[in-house]
């Protein structure tokens, strides 16, 4: 397979310059602020709102399937570890095939090319909140989004078009399995006792991380941690309620995202200082416990303050 993707690269490097040949001063202002709504800062925007403001059961579900999508993609870019179309290792692999011209891409991404993340995780993450909402046009936004972040990554010159159409077929796949699986995961866990669900809320990513403990994966693992314990206990203590007038829910949002901002870079601010003293794999466990701890926050700590705040009231009974 790897070696498949490799004998491809010349043609999709034809493929990337011919794209480079449409650029326009417009485009090139928007098609980085659509990729940006693939990354991370994207997802955590909407993640959070759709479990603050829109449905509880959607953000959660919604979470768990981006997170473990985005660890496959990592698992999968470490195992092909197919170079970028920037990289200078590809330069042999031009000149063999005659291409002497080079792709000006305009961003630097430092991970492997092949699977496009920003692709397998719009597939994932909108069409899970496609099914989850379901509304026609819903979908039909969910379609437009896939296509376009798909699409940036080819635009911007970071991405491969067989890294692309790799990544919308995998991340088709798991959606596929994740929505047939969740319902009967689901049961099963509600049959466990609360300690034990607790337990396997940090057990499972612990696991996972376990499996390849590397930046990425610490990354994702240690926010699904956080959240896990974050769910649990939320259900438990405080039950907030998403309904409300619509200007509660946009006080929730602009609220909620100031305190995830905050500590999300307060908590980079504190752990950098403890970087160059620590070595690389507690660099790296450092980095879970950071975003376990910025997942717990934005599921309880934010949902607990807007109750306080009188932003959302109690589900009843």
């Amino acid at each position: 397979m790897c070696d498949f993707l490799c004998s491809i690269i010349p043609w999709g490097y034809q493929v990337l310059l011919g794209l480079e040949g449409m650029r326009s001063a417009f485009l090139d202002a928007i098609f980085p602020i659509i990729t940006d709504v693939g990354g991370e800062k994207g997802y955590i925007v909407i993640l959070t709102l759709v479990f603050w403001c829109i449905s509880k059961p959607v953000g959660k579900g919604l979470a768990y399937a981006y997170m473990f999508s985005a660890t496959l993609n990592t698992w999968v870019k470490d195992v092909c570890h197919i170079p970028r179309p920037d990289d200078p290792v590809l330069e042999p692999v031009l000149e063999k095939a005659g291409i002497s011209r080079r792709v000006a891409a305009l961003g630097h991404e430092t991970s492997p090319s092949f699977l496009s993340g920003h692709t397998q995780n719009a597939v994932v993450s909108w069409g899970y909140m496609a099914q989850g909402f379901r509304k026609a046009w819903f979908w039909a936004a969910a379609v437009i989004m896939m296509v376009l972040l798909g699409f940036s990554r080819m635009y911007l010159g970071v991405h491969f078009p067989q890294d692309v159409i790799g990544g919308a077929a995998l991340g088709l796949l798991y959606l596929v399995f994740w929505v047939a699986a969740e319902p009967r995961a689901s049961a099963w866990l509600s049959g466990l006792s609360l300690g034990w669900r607790y337990a396997l809320a940090v057990l499972v990513p612990l696991a996972v991380f376990l499996v390849h403990p590397v930046s990425d994966t610490a990354r994702t693992m240690g926010a699904i941690a956080g959240m896990g314990v974050g769910f649990l206990l939320e259900s438990q203590t405080l039950r907030f309620s998403v309904a409300g007038e619509w200007w509660r829910r946009v006080l929730r949002g602009v609220l909620g995202l100031a305190v995830v901002v905050a500590v999300r870079f307060g908590l980079s601010g504190l752990f950098g200082l403890f970087d160059e003293s620590m070595g690389a794999f507690m660099e790296i466990v450092w980095r879970g416990v950071r975003y376990a701890l910025l997942g717990f926050v934005g599921v309880w700590a934010v949902p607990w303050l807007f109750t306080l705040t009188r932003l959302a009231e109690r589900e009843a009974d």
